[in-house]
């Protein structure tokens, strides 16, 4: 009976380490207040200055995203006020984005969907708002940081598009060192604008303004509970008025925030204090993407990776890090070890892999060694801890701590004949399968596990027959 008609406005905080406009350092563990310059405060006198690698990062996305990039680079003035913006005005892109008509597919639930993008343009950031009681704090430190906001054309329709929408966007930035991209932190936030109209009107319906929605599962309730409420008022002849909401998190329900009788006047006009830039050719070609995230997944699929392992590596830039630098051929067996070790023991430590002080060529070594039988499955899950810090030689470290395997047939074979016994032979004959397993457990208790299980198959069934 509804169509869904949602749009998304991405803001993406971009990983340079000063501010879009002035020279102040980006720091977000600082003392409130403290990362600030004259510029941010639009001192008398001060001049913005625009910060390259921003416009580097924004060519960047720009480029993953399909879209035409101008070589001019334009900014606007918004004109308001409000506590966070010191300026009494936010430099932005309104007439000149610096990317347009671009286009993301994305694989949502098996079917292929395009959601085209109207533009990415580059701007400044406000300030920090922290509300207790009847008191309003204002942290300056982020005013000014550089963002990109990237706008949808209204053209999804359902949560789970959406989702992978702004999951994929995430992906990108990680990859391309555009942004850390942390919904939780605020550093990339999502806002929705969702309406509903009758199947077949081709007019749109009331708009509804979701914002700053801080995680991915949060964003898919917030969509089906605005359809649902949506829908109920359609039903029921009530007016959508249109509005701006906020998630709440404890409630799962979406709050009004304000209403919105008209379209806000910002007064845009070119902003006087920025000279037009021309984009030459070779800073647009020096903006150079490295692998996306779908060119990822396709690799890794080639080589046959768990979709878990897969999904992990693609969604996690330090992780696929290093996992790629580890010299290890087969990839399938490569992610295998990676995640069931030394992930494992990482979580185990309630780290992230990136923060163990883990040699990469000890990380490789100790899987060669596991492929060709020098050491076991559980001798490596013993060496693994001692890999952490290690600075010592690997086949010293680990002959120190006895977690060779023992694979010399005469050894083997001495133990195996100890071991073995004439009923061991009849037993074997009435039923061999079960007779090997037991021979194999004594051999495993008598070496404390360090024979090669392998080896140690072949020689009982030798000296069996």
């Amino acid at each position: 009976m509804f169509e869904v008609i949602i749009g998304i406005e991405i803001h993406l905080q971009l990983s340079t380490k000063t501010k879009m406009f002035s020279p102040a350092k980006i720091d977000f563990n600082a003392l409130p207040n403290t990362t600030v310059s004259y510029i941010d405060l639009a001192y008398p006198g001060t001049l913005p200055q625009v910060n390259k690698q921003a416009v580097i990062n924004a060519i960047k996305l720009a480029k993953a995203l399909n879209m035409q990039i101008d070589d001019v680079l334009k900014f606007d003035r918004k004109n308001y006020f409000y506590t966070d913006l010191p300026k009494g005005f936010q430099i932005t892109q309104q007439f000149h984005p610096i990317g347009r008509n671009g286009k993301l597919s994305l694989n949502v639930n098996g079917k292929n969907k395009i959601v085209e993008i109207e533009r990415i343009h580059l701007e400044e950031d406000t300030a920090r708002q922290h509300h207790e009681g009847d008191f309003t704090f204002i942290d300056y430190n982020r005013a000014g940081i550089p963002l990109i906001e990237i706008v949808t054309k209204p053209v999804i329709h359902d949560a789970d598009t959406a989702v992978k929408y702004i999951e994929t966007i995430r992906q990108i930035a990680l990859s391309q060192n555009i942004s850390n991209a942390k919904m939780e932190q605020g550093s990339l936030r999502a806002d929705i604008n969702l309406s509903l109209r009758f199947k077949g009107d081709k007019r749109l319906g009331t708009k509804v303004e979701i914002k700053n929605i801080n995680t991915l599962s949060n964003v898919k309730t917030a969509i089906e509970f605005e359809i649902k409420e949506q829908q109920r008022k359609l039903l029921a002849n009530e007016k959508i008025m249109q509005c701006t909401k906020r998630f709440d998190e404890k409630t799962q329900q979406n709050i009004l925030m304000r209403l919105k009788s008209d379209a806000v006047d910002y007064k845009y006009f070119p902003e006087p204090n920025i000279p037009y830039i021309k984009l030459s050719s070779d800073l647009i070609s020096s903006a150079k993407l490295a692998e996306l995230p779908w060119e990822k997944e396709e690799r890794y699929k080639k080589a046959n990776i768990n979709e878990i392992y897969l999904n992990r590596l693609v969604n996690d830039q330090k992780l696929s890090q290093i996992f790629d630098n580890i010299d290890f051929e087969d990839l399938d067996k490569k992610s295998k070890i990676f995640f069931n070790e030394f992930v494992a023991y990482a979580n185990l430590n309630q780290k992230h892999l990136s923060e163990i002080n883990f040699n990469l060529q000890d990380i490789s070594t100790s899987m060669e060694l596991l492929e060709k039988g020098v050491i076991s499955g559980k001798q490596l899950k013993k060496l693994v801890p001692l890999l952490e810090n290690n600075q010592q030689n690997l086949m010293q470290l680990i002959k120190e701590n006895d977690l060779m395997q023992i694979s010399d047939e005469k050894i083997l074979t001495n133990i195996i004949n100890k071991i073995l016994t004439p009923q061991d032979k009849l037993d074997y004959i009435q039923n061999p399968e079960k007779q090997i397993r037991m021979i194999v457990g004594k051999v495993m208790k008598e070496t404390k596990s360090k024979a090669n299980p392998v080896l140690t198959n072949e020689l009982i069934l030798k000296l069996l027959k």
